[in-house]
C-alpha cells in the first residue's frame, strides 16, 4: 500500500532541462513586443509565476498577450526539452512509496502536455490554475495538505532555485536542493545526482 507521505517536486530545473524552451519562447516573445529584456535577466525569476516574472523585469502592460505569445511558441519547441537523465527511473522507484505530486509554475495546460509527450511518471499536479498565490507562497502545500489530509512532516519538497527554497521555508516542510539545476545551492539538504535523491528523501521521510 502507497505511503500517506508525498514527494513535492518541481518541474523545470528538476525533472525536465527546458531552459532551450524557455530561451526560444522569451526570444521571440521579447522581440515581437519590444521587450528589450535579455534572456538572462529573464531568468533571474524563474520559479515565480509568469506574471510576476514579467512585472520584476518592469513589464506591466500587455500580460496576456505576451503570456499567450510565450505559450505558443514554448509548446511548438517542446520537442529541445529534455529530461534528465535517471530521473525517469528515480520517479518510478519513489512512486512505489510516496505520491509524487509535480509543483510547477507552468500553467496546466503546458505542464500536463510535457508530462504526457515526455511519458513523466506523477500522482498529482499543482499549478497557479489551482491556487490564489503560486510559489514562494505557501498556497499550494496549503492545497496538498487540504486535499491528502496530510501534515508537513508528510511532505518535502525537491527544488533547484531560491524562490523554490523561500517556497518550502514558508511552508514549514523540509527542503531538499538539485543541484543539476539552474540555480546556486542553498539550505542544507542537497543532491548531486537525479537517483540520489531515493536515499535522501527515504532519510527525510523517514520511509522504513
Amino acid at each position: 500500500m502507497m505511503s500517506k507521505k508525498i514527494l513535492a517536486i518541481d518541474l523545470d530545473g528538476v525533472i525536465i532541462d527546458s531552459l532551450r524552451n524557455m530561451r526560444i519562447a522569451w526570444g521571440n516573445t521579447s522581440k515581437k513586443y519590444s521587450l528589450n529584456i535579455s534572456f538572462n535577466t529573464y531568468k533571474k525569476y524563474l520559479g515565480l509565476p509568469f506574471v510576476e516574472v514579467l512585472k520584476k523585469n518592469g513589464i506591466y502592460e500587455n500580460h496576456k498577450k505576451i503570456i499567450k505569445n510565450f505559450n505558443s511558441i514554448s509548446v511548438k519547441n517542446f520537442k529541445v526539452i529534455k529530461v534528465y537523465k535517471k530521473m525517469i527511473n528515480t520517479l518510478n522507484i519513489l512512486k512505489k512509496k510516496y505520491m509524487i505530486i509535480i509543483i510547477t509554475s507552468k500553467n496546466k495546460s503546458r505542464a500536463k502536455k510535457i508530462l504526457k509527450l515526455k511519458k513523466i511518471p506523477y500522482d498529482d499536479l499543482v499549478t497557479p490554475d489551482d491556487v490564489f498565490r503560486g510559489k514562494p507562497y505557501k498556497d499550494s502545500i496549503l492545497y496538498i495538505k487540504k486535499k491528502y489530509l496530510v501534515k508537513n512532516t508528510d511532505i518535502v519538497y525537491v527544488g533547484d532555485f531560491i524562490v523554490d527554497y523561500k517556497f518550502a521555508k514558508n511552508s514549514k516542510i523540509k527542503f531538499i536542493f538539485a543541484k543539476w539545476g539552474y540555480g546556486k545551492q542553498i539550505g542544507k539538504f542537497a543532491v548531486n545526482h537525479p537517483i540520489g535523491l531515493v536515499r535522501m528523501v527515504n532519510h527525510l521521510l523517514k520511509y522504513n
